[in-house]
């Protein structure tokens, strides 16, 4: 039988068409209990008001830190104000460039947890703050957007670094004006190339991460879990999840049942890997597990979930990437469409994306379709840039019926030989 005690405190600040909002942190505190019964294990949760604990829901030596744990009163502090007026400033500079609109989302979260067993006890503390960023254009008779992210410890962090920040919005909106209106979306098969830190790392997060989940592995529901210990990939290209790769805002020492988080090599010089797993993935597969059990909240049991993806750097800059190309894309920005896990079959929506010339990025073109074989395409990967960059803040990766847990990727310059493209109808 085990025991797990969580606390979490959020805030958020948003700015849209409608003005600035402040939301009402919120607290939830409560506790859940999973013990094994004939044919697998029973979870059960409660809510934590006030200052008492359900009566008899943890062992005597686990509530005294429980209660240290789980004590009213806020964490966060001054109500919003210091992340409201970062954020208004950041407004500021975009009115300045001229942008049509910034929207912006800043989120502070604070989570407490606290894992017990018989055999031991174990503590996390995770506090970051995410920010997020678009800018809206009008040219041309459209509108068209950037978006960025971002994460930190927390807002003093974020707003020591405020002019960073502010260069990074007027950044965004003179790349609006200087490469807008788009221009059409083409089709065919052509190069592709991956920016260092791009939103477009989701696509290993998709097509090398979910197939590699304990228990999609377990249950033999991945194209890639036939394929353990088998080349799919060149030499140059490796691919990991490191949960403890959050650079003081998402990583975390200790996963959600106890266990020290640890990088796992999904793709090691081409050659599939290990999966990520939970205590009950990691039975299953006869297997210890590495410290990728994840669970949203206190009301859910953990399962296999990925943290920070990333491609491991090799050799070149992202100019002598492009440099060899007659003609392509340069993809900044993917969100998922389909991923058939079975089949490797997948497509994105290309939200953000320049037409390569001559070795050159050039104008916008309009949103687009990548889709593809997972095989095929990790296979078509012929260039690894040396420079990663992380990309911490995403709104959250979901799977079954279990809500969004914060993810984030890390990713040099990646190039594909070719893959299909076609317009976004």
């Amino acid at each position: 039988m085990n025991w797990f005690v969580e606390r979490r405190e959020m805030a958020e600040v948003i700015h849209s068409r409608s003005g600035l909002r402040v939301q009402p942190s919120t607290d939830e505190r409560g506790l859940s209990t999973c013990r094994s019964v004939e044919g697998g294990t029973a979870h059960a949760w409660s809510e934590v008001t006030g200052d008492d604990l359900p009566p008899g829901a943890l062992p005597a030596e686990v509530i005294p830190r429980a209660r240290a744990l789980l004590a009213p009163g806020p964490v966060l502090g001054d109500g919003g104000e210091a992340g409201a007026e970062a954020v208004r400033r950041l407004v500021d500079v975009a009115r300045a460039a001229g942008a049509a609109q910034l929207d912006v989302l800043l989120r502070e979260v604070e989570r407490r947890t606290l894992f017990a067993d018989a055999g031991h006890q174990v503590e996390n503390h995770a506090r970051y703050a995410i920010l997020e960023v678009k800018a809206f254009h009008a040219a041309g008779g459209a509108t068209t957007d950037l978006w960025r992210a971002t994460a930190f410890p927390d807002v003093a962090h974020l707003r020591a670094t405020l002019p960073s920040l502010e260069a990074l919005v007027d950044g965004l909106v003179r790349e609006l004006r200087e490469t807008t209106p788009c221009v059409p979306f083409p089709t065919g098969t052509l190069p592709i190339v991956f920016p260092p830190g791009a939103a477009s790392a989701c696509f290993f997060h998709e097509v090398c991460g979910h197939p590699l989940e304990g228990d999609v592995v377990a249950r033999g529901g991945s194209y890639l879990a036939r394929r353990l210990g088998q080349r799919v990939a060149g030499p140059w290209l490796s691919v990991s999840d490191d949960p403890t790769d959050g650079h003081g805002a998402l990583g975390f020492a200790w996963d959600d049942e106890g266990h020290a988080a640890q990088a796992v090599p999904l793709l090691r010089n081409g050659i599939v890997g290990s999966p990520m797993l939970d205590t009950r993935s990691a039975d299953a597969l006869g297997r210890p597990p590495n410290g990728h059990g994840r669970r949203v909240d206190f009301r859910h049991p953990p399962l296999p979930r990925m943290a920070h993806t990333r491609v491991e750097p090799h050799e070149g800059s992202l100019e002598s990437l492009l440099a060899e190309l007659p003609q392509g894309l340069l993809v900044q920005h993917l969100t998922p469409r389909h991923m058939n896990l079975l089949s490797g079959d997948f497509s994105f929506y290309v939200v953000e994306a320049r037409e390569v010339r001559d070795g050159r990025p050039g104008r916008r073109v309009s949103p687009g379709i990548l889709e593809g074989n997972g095989l095929e395409a990790l296979a078509s990967i012929d260039a690894v840039g040396a420079s990663a960059v992380n990309l911490f803040a995403t709104r959250g990766c979901r799977k079954l019926d279990h809500g969004p847990l914060p993810v984030s990727f890390g990713q040099p310059a990646v190039r594909f030989r070719g893959l299909h493209v076609r317009p976004w109808s």
